[in-house]
């Protein structure tokens, strides 16, 4: 049960670290779902920022739910950085991968026309 919960609060901080990197680099992110653009227009931006925002808000709100009740040894919350660095290697890899396939996909789109 220890590691289930080393993992899993790990895994809510590199969730929260996520959903700031999407707010500090939003640009890269609103591609994900598929908007035409740049530039965007004023409201699509500003729905994004406050989805983004609120995305923060809420993880970080789960993390300090997840963190305050119970004093734990040091060594718990060291392992959770060491976990949640991992989770957020992953995540990184995820979002590189998928951005490479997709300029992949875009020249392929390109030379055939």
């Amino acid at each position: 049960m220890p590691n289930e919960e080393v993992m899993t609060t790990g895994f809510r901080l590199a969730g929260f670290a996520w959903t700031l990197w999407w707010n500090l680099d939003w640009r890269r992110f609103i591609k994900f779902y598929g908007i035409s653009g740049p530039p965007y227009r004023p409201w699509v931006v500003i729905g994004f920022r406050i989805f983004f925002a609120l995305c923060s808000l809420g993880a970080a709100e789960n993390l300090g739910r997840r963190l305050l009740p119970e004093i734990r040894p040091v060594r718990f919350y060291s392992d959770c950085l060491i976990a949640a660095a991992a989770w957020f290697a992953a995540i990184v890899l995820l979002v590189i991968t998928v951005e490479w396939l997709n300029g992949k996909r875009k020249k392929r789109v390109t030379t055939r026309q």
